[in-house]
């Protein structure tokens, strides 16, 4: 799917080579270190991480290291009598500058609980990229989508230009027809009112760019140049045979996401059983003072093997909350998979029939103009009432709005149809 042959059908948009609208791939490109939804998918993709670290450090030795200084009001110290020619020995319990520094090292040995604990997080890590991908294929839907109207109503303001100058002509002939006395006051009023009203039809239409112009500003953070605007263009050829938009689950980064999500919410339900198992720690303890009394000794050690278990009322409906939350991921999933593999089915479907309706859209707006021209020489003969003239040159224009409006759809719904089967539509997108 990420090969040439995707930017090649997308580039059936062909914008004329006077057009100043940058390339779609340019607002692809800004969206992806502009969009705010895919810095919140990054940020949150380094959040799982971190956390992923937190639960592995868990697993891992701990060293803590501490440090008193004491100054007691009295020393204590406890005379011992030599024997024969041994001297009297002072041992001093509690010196007066009292210095203490202990150095401890924690091996967790046996805690199941925290070992699933550590492996649902690193699933939910894992997640997190493939939602971040996910958020990043969705940016890429919009900005297609947003882009392909800005396209469709550049055209449509070209268009209405084009009527607007149609309704200018017909305003001077119908003039020139009355001064002749060959034509009512009427028929100059209803030519000067269609003038206006392909003046208001204008003005709806760069409404319209600069509404869809600001929209994909705001996606991409580039602001689009519309001071001219290209062509829309599709060769209405057909997709590959469905079959071939069937790709495996870890394919499509939504239903990936939701995969890793259910089986995250599978490991933290098991570390929550695992709560009623006992754990052990082994701890090492280094001691050195000044103050060291009866041992001899002014560093000592310890070695621990620490045996915990505990249950209160709370236990089991935390294991049971946890359950519950993992057949709620395992519905989300299910969910997740039936509405992918539904917008696959949809977008293709839907580019079908887009290609039925560019095709018919083409061929009416091609007749109306036709009609429309042929009236227009019919009024100039005479042989044609100027009823016939206006409703030609509403017809012409309808249908051209039409084309215009259908072949924007089919070219987005070749983009929408690729995003949903997971590829992207920047030619090295991941």
């Amino acid at each position: 799917m990420k090969s040439h042959a995707l930017l090649a059908s997308m580039s059936l948009l062909a914008a004329a080579p006077t057009s100043a609208l940058q390339p779609i791939e340019a607002f692809l490109g800004g969206a992806r270190t502009f969009s705010p939804d895919n810095a919140e998918a990054h940020a949150n993709r380094a959040q799982q991480q971190a956390e992923a670290g937190v639960a592995r450090g868990r697993l891992l030795p701990g060293l803590s290291l501490s440090g008193t200084y004491g100054r007691n009001q009295y020393e204590s110290t406890v005379q011992i009598p030599g024997t024969g020619t041994t001297p009297t020995t002072t041992i001093t319990v509690t010196p007066g500058d009292q210095l203490t520094g202990t150095a401890r090292l924690a091996v967790p040995l046996v805690d199941l609980s925290n070992f699933r604990s550590a492996a649902a997080a690193r699933t939910n890590a894992e997640a997190s990229v493939a939602q971040a991908r996910s958020t990043a294929l969705s940016v890429e839907s919009q900005v297609a989508q947003t882009y392909y109207q800005v396209v469709a109503n550049l055209a449509l303001v070209g268009a209405s230009q084009r009527a607007l100058d149609v309704a200018k002509v017909s305003l001077r002939l119908a003039g020139a027809r009355r001064a002749a006395g060959t034509a009512a006051l009427l028929d100059v009023d209803r030519a000067r009112a269609e003038v206006e009203s392909d003046f208001q039809q204008l003005a709806g239409a760069d409404l319209q760019v600069s509404i869809a112009a600001r929209a994909l500003e705001s996606l991409t953070g580039i602001v689009p140049e519309v001071s001219s605007g290209g062509s829309l263009a599709d060769d209405l050829h057909d997709e590959a045979p469905f079959e071939r938009f069937r790709p495996a689950d870890e394919q499509i980064p939504s239903l990936l996401a939701a995969e890793q999500g259910r089986a995250a919410a599978e490991q933290q339900a098991a570390a929550q059983r695992f709560t009623l198992a006992p754990s052990l720690t082994g701890t090492f303890t280094e001691q050195a003072t000044n103050a060291g009394g009866f041992v001899g000794h002014d560093a000592t050690w310890q070695a621990v093997v620490g045996f915990s278990w505990s249950f209160d009322f709370g236990t089991l409906p935390a294991i049971r909350a946890q359950e519950a939350a993992a057949d709620i991921a395992r519905a989300r999933e299910q969910r997740a998979r039936l509405a992918a593999r539904d917008a696959i089915w949809n977008a293709w479907n839907t580019v079908r029939t887009n290609i039925a309706r560019s095709r018919s859209a083409r061929t009416q707006a091609e007749v109306s103009a036709e009609a429309s021209q042929q009236a227009l020489e019919r009024y100039r003969a005479g042989t044609a009432t100027q009823l016939d003239l206006l409703q030609a040159q509403r017809d012409a224009f309808a249908a051209e709005a039409s084309r215009i409006q259908a072949d924007a759809n089919l070219v987005n719904s070749r983009a929408q149809l690729r995003t949903a089967v997971g590829a992207s539509l920047l030619e090295n997108g991941s």
